[in-house]
């Protein structure tokens, strides 16, 4: 189940959490609230897409960080980044963070009330299972943003910032059933450049870093640390000579 609503839920929640019509947003949140995720409407969209591979976004990962030490500091840090954002958002509307207009409590709520409706029916067991399969579809959507960011960086500017998003700052791949299978997922440059471009619609670009497998087999290296390195870290400094 956790590997379904990773693949399937999360994979569809994103793609609606972009999306200009704030029925299909509140859609996407509801899919995330199911894997306890709804964090991840309001990080990825206001943090992830901003900071993208610079150090400020804690889903891209520095070469050489192995996807075991990017898990635990992802799921920690993006749900902090996730209340800052909604923090700052209710101060600039004058309204405290206890308010029912925090995206954060809502979605969070929303999780707690799926967990009491399924331990009222199937007990602890049910709890732990609803539990279990949250937290292997969180783990499963940091492995790919792992795989999507690893060793791409942004250059900083002299006056602070960083240069903007181009299609060299995330991993791109072409393969058919993968992509088939995730809505197009893997053309991750053409989505960090357009993000409100529908999954359908979205552009293979030949000339984005480019991942030598789909991304069922690169999930699979990436737990394979030494493998990973081995096969990963000289294509990014083959990308930073250029």
């Amino acid at each position: 189940m956790g590997v379904v609503l990773s693949t399937v839920g999360i994979t569809v929640g994103h793609e609606l959490v972009h999306q200009k019509s704030r029925f299909e947003q509140a859609c996407g949140g509801i899919l995330l609230a199911s894997v306890c995720n709804g964090s991840f409407k309001i990080e990825h969209v206001r943090g992830h897409h901003q900071y993208v591979a610079t150090p400020l976004d804690t889903s891209s990962a520095p070469m050489g960080v192995s996807v075991y030490q990017q898990i635990p500091h992802a799921i920690i840090h993006n749900f902090q980044s996730a209340w800052k954002l909604e923090s700052e958002r209710l101060q600039k509307l004058g309204l405290p963070f206890w308010h029912w207009r925090n995206e954060l409590l809502g979605w969070s709520l929303l999780s707690l009330f799926m967990l009491f409706v399924i331990t009222s029916h199937y007990g602890p067991w049910g709890a732990l299972g609803f539990l279990g399969q949250s937290l292997v579809a969180i783990v499963l959507l940091e492995i790919v943003n792992y795989i999507e960011h690893y060793g791409l960086q942004r250059k900083q500017l002299p006056n602070g910032r960083y240069e903007p998003v181009t299609e060299a700052h995330s991993w791109n791949s072409p393969a058919l059933l993968t992509n088939l299978l995730l809505f197009q997922l893997q053309r991750h440059s053409d989505h960090h450049l357009y993000a409100r471009r529908s999954y359908q619609l979205l552009h293979h670009r030949k000339n984005a870093p480019q991942l030598p497998y789909g991304y069922g087999a690169m999930v699979i290296l990436a737990l394979l640390p030494p493998v990973w390195f081995r096969l990963m870290d000289p294509k990014i400094k083959s990308l930073n000579a250029d």
